[in-house]
């Protein structure tokens, strides 16, 4: 449990829903933070790419925290996977041979680019989810109130889901990501799929039912 000066200051942080203006920041923080990435092979101006076709999703939100002007932190979800997996798809599209190079030389982003486009869109319709958390990344070094902002901006996109009328979203985690793998486990997100490159998390929003509600029938849970 927080204790009762933690969650003031959590409740203190003051966190803006994305807009355009935010993009180069959010793209320039993702690329610093996570240039091994499968995106980052491509570099800084395609993650801008990215998330501006993302942002022209009427289903895209987010939320960033900005300290003297600096992006420390961005969480990013949508209400309808299918609609912002299309629109990245659609990124890709101009840059099929720099990503055929980039499979060439890294075969296991082959696997995971397979797994993101026919195995996890699966699992999802398997549990009737349309929502997803999609990214969230924090600069670690650069502010002591770190883990608060970042424990805010996950209340925030629960919050904003169950506003929504979402009873449960889903993730894919990396397992190349460990630093994300921990935060789940740490949110309590259960496991209903391993790929062999990810995990699928769900989690209930807890607006139909307590936090604890069972999952659907369906389950690949192996905990």
């Amino acid at each position: 449990m927080l204790g009762t000066r933690a969650q003031q200051l959590i409740e203190s942080i003051e966190l803006n829903p994305i807009d355009a203006t935010h993009i180069e920041d959010i793209a320039k923080l993702h690329f610093s933070i996570l240039p091994w990435s499968f995106n980052g092979q491509f570099g800084q101006a395609h993650i801008i790419d990215l998330y501006q076709a993302l942002y022209k999703s009427p289903h895209f939100f987010g939320y960033v925290y900005y300290s003297e002007n600096e992006l420390l932190g961005f969480v990013t979800a949508t209400a309808n996977f299918e609609d912002t997996r299309n629109r990245v798809l659609s990124v890709f599209k101009s840059k099929a041979w720099k990503t055929l190079k980039i499979f060439m030389r890294q075969p296991r982003f082959f696997l995971t680019a397979l797994e993101s486009k026919f195995l996890v869109p699966m699992i999802f319709r398997r549990f009737a989810c349309k929502a997803e958390w999609l990214t969230f990344v924090t600069a670690t070094n650069k502010n002591y109130l770190t883990p608060l902002i970042a424990m805010r901006m996950i209340e925030q996109v629960h919050l904003h889901f169950r506003e929504l009328g979402v009873d449960a979203y889903m993730a894919q985690g990396f397992k190349d990501n460990p630093r994300a793998i921990k935060l789940y486990e740490k949110l309590k997100w259960r496991i209903v799929a391993r790929l062999p490159m990810h995990n699928i998390y769900y989690y209930p929003t807890g607006r139909a039912a307590s936090a604890s509600a069972t999952i659907p029938d369906g389950s690949t849970d192996d905990n």
